[in-house]
């Protein structure tokens, strides 16, 4: 049994994860995040890790955080966790791919006076978006995007720039 279990092993390691082409990129643009009547537009930065197990499908987890904006009294700040599905149109130079997958928004209000109520809150949700992937050579691409993250109460949209280094 062990035996027949090495032999299985051996013939299905060609397709595991170790086949997977692995990447990390940055980016930067535009962000907006509404949540309890409270809009902050701002600039802001997106890090991304992944793993692209065949031509047309990978996973992301991909970090945004909002630009801090003062408001008033208060300063507001924003953030968003997600992991996604990618599924990519390969092609020679140029890639199209739509996401899909959960996320988790973060909000922070901290106001000016310390006796104020500080308030946070906490959202899970899902994330969809479209983008492309322009190659510039085997292990690096520019990246457009534009994401849009619904977690209920609050929703996050994103349109940025960026970069990604595969290895």
């Amino acid at each position: 049994m062990r035996i027949l279990f090495f032999v299985i092993s051996l013939m299905a390691m060609p397709f595991g994860v170790a086949q997977a082409q692995n990447y990390v990129g940055i980016s930067g643009g535009l962000m907006t995040y509404e949540a309890n009547d409270t809009e902050i537009d701002s600039q802001g930065f997106t890090v991304v890790a992944g793993g692209q197990f065949d031509p047309i499908l990978a996973i992301e987890f991909s970090y945004s955080s909002h630009s801090s904006v003062e408001v008033g009294a208060n300063d507001y700040k924003a953030s968003v966790m997600a992991l996604s599905g990618i599924l990519r149109s390969p092609g020679e130079g140029f890639e199209p791919f739509l996401r899909l997958g959960i996320a988790r928004g973060d909000s922070d209000i901290t106001p000016e006076n310390e006796n104020d109520v500080r308030d946070d809150g906490t959202e899970d949700g899902f994330i969809f978006g479209l983008g492309a992937d322009f190659s510039l050579n085997y292990n690096s691409s520019l990246r457009l995007e534009y994401v849009q993250t619904d977690m209920g109460d609050a929703e996050s949209d994103r349109l940025s720039f960026g970069t990604i280094y595969r290895f």
